[in-house]
């Protein structure tokens, strides 16, 4: 192994994200070495990715799996890796194990305190596909960052672009970017039966089931529009959204003097996983090609805010405060599983998630502990409006 190779967290190892990840770094294992790896509750996937990867220590998050049993199981897979548990468990993988590039691949808040340990311990490199901790701690993070040698990467496709784009480039030339949406599985079907198993199935990209919901109702592109935001210090009306079905075009950048940069790709996680990993080179990916010929089919619509209010919504609450930004991800974390769960219908998503906001009374949020105050109130709440 040489001195150049670096080492690696991934914590989310066994969503769609993470097991991404891991194909990149099979490809290029004399620059990468993996050295944690986190799951939610997915045994059976971490214990063959351990197996593959042979990682000092993983961290099980939900503790429910805590036992002496499952250590003794992991460690006739590898002797050498630790078993951690817990939130707690994401924080001290991150000390025990000092990365040289930690991914950020949870899902949902529990994301925001790893990101924030990261920055102020100084980790040369995050790779962001955690959205909710730039969503609900933008302000915290970014404010973090500029007393950090941490440097933030962005792993959303749209957000990968846009950071391409801006290389070299000075902020004050940007007249605007433009976030593109494939649409999700309702854009062209509005009226097909709007069960789990037609909304997670995803028309072109190959995602996890919360980001699949998410894109349905149109929530993750708010999400990524609140991230461009913090992630490129834009104002909102800077910010643009665009449907493209296609998918091929992964963002753009308009200058002030009229010009406009795009990435081009075929839709695979790949292609942006391995920009953030090897960022500033480039690394070999075994992906589809663009076939130039077909890019006289793509196509461009206006978001349509009627079928899709909850996008319209998110981006009036990213306008007002950023207390209602923390409400709204806190409800829509709540409504999101209870539909997946089966135990909501996906039209009450809408409908709750206006109710919480309806009745939400802006705080001010200046700290980590005042975002987890309030997304437990609105938990709780949430909770009230589904019973």
């Amino acid at each position: 192994m040489n001195n150049t190779t670096k080492k690696v967290l991934l914590l989310g190892s066994t969503g769609s994200i993470g097991e991404n990840v891991l194909k990149i770094i099979s490809l290029h294992k004399d620059k990468f070495r993996v050295v944690g790896l986190s799951t939610k509750s997915n045994i059976n996937l971490l214990s063959r990715q351990i197996k593959n990867f042979s990682p000092e220590y993983v961290c099980i998050v939900d503790e429910k799996y805590k036992s002496i049993s499952q250590e003794q199981k992991i460690s006739q897979i590898n002797k050498s890796t630790k078993v951690l548990y817990g939130e707690k468990g994401l924080i001290e993988i991150i000390n025990l194990t000092k990365p040289d590039i930690l991914v950020n691949a949870v899902v949902g808040i529990v994301g925001l305190k790893p990101l924030l340990y990261a920055i102020e311990n100084n980790i040369e490199k995050v790779a962001v596909a955690n959205k909710e901790s730039i969503v609900v701690g933008g302000e915290i993070v970014f404010k973090k960052i500029k007393n950090s040698k941490t440097k933030i990467i962005p792993v959303d496709s749209e957000h990968s672009s846009i950071f391409q784009c801006l290389k070299n480039e000075q902020d004050k030339a940007i007249s605007r970017v433009i976030l593109t949406a494939s649409g999700g599985p309702l854009f062209k079907q509005y009226n097909i039966p709007k069960n789990v198993e037609r909304i997670i199935k995803h028309p072109v990209w190959k995602m996890g089931k919360k980001i699949s919901v998410d894109s349905a109702t149109m929530v993750n592109k708010g999400f990524e529009y609140i991230e461009a935001h913090y992630l490129f210090n834009l104002p909102y009306e800077k910010i643009e959204i665009v449907i493209h079905p296609e998918s091929l075009f992964h963002s753009f950048v308009e200058f002030v003097d009229g010009a406009i940069l795009a990435l081009i790709a075929i839709p695979d996680m790949r292609v942006p996983i391995s920009y953030a990993l090897g960022f500033p080179q480039r690394l070999y990916t075994n992906v589809k090609r663009v076939d130039i010929l077909q890019l006289n089919k793509i196509n461009f619509f206006p978001p349509d805010y009627k079928k899709f209010p909850l996008l319209k919504l998110l981006m009036d609450c990213a306008k007002t405060a950023v207390s209602y930004i923390v409400a709204f991800n806190s409800a829509n974390e709540i409504v999101v599983q209870k539909f997946i769960e089966k135990k909501i219908k996906f039209e009450d998503i809408a409908r709750i998630i206006k109710k919480v906001i309806d009745s939400h009374k802006p705080v001010k949020i200046s700290s980590i502990d005042d975002i987890l105050e309030l997304d437990k109130k609105t938990r709780n709440i949430t909770e009230k409006f589904l019973s």
